[in-house]
């Protein structure tokens, strides 16, 4: 969390899983495109409370872009439900 001590920190590359880099460039493309911007990314994951604790870095990440795009209107946590739940049927069938 911004401004607390952290500790070492590992600048070992444990390189990315796929679902990594699929969060990774939808927050690079929100980002560039100016449609999130980063200081709103970090207030979002900030807000996460004891969650922030408990996430991977990614994890964090993709918990504050879904908050500040449901913030925007883009779509609902309904919509979102739906529609993650229309893809594990579709996972599940294959």
């Amino acid at each position: 969390m911004g401004g607390e001590p952290a500790g070492p920190v590992d600048t070992v590359d444990h390189g990315m899983r796929f679902w990594e880099k699929q969060a990774n460039a939808l927050r690079s493309t929100l980002t560039s495109g100016k449609v999130v911007r980063l200081d709103e990314l970090r207030r979002a994951a900030e807000d996460l409370g004891e969650r922030y604790y408990e996430l991977e870095y990614f994890e964090r990440t993709t918990a504050a872009l879904r908050r500040v795009l449901i913030e925007h209107g883009f779509f609902t946590e309904d919509e979102l439900a739906a529609k993650i739940a229309e893809v594990r049927r579709r996972y599940d069938a294959a």
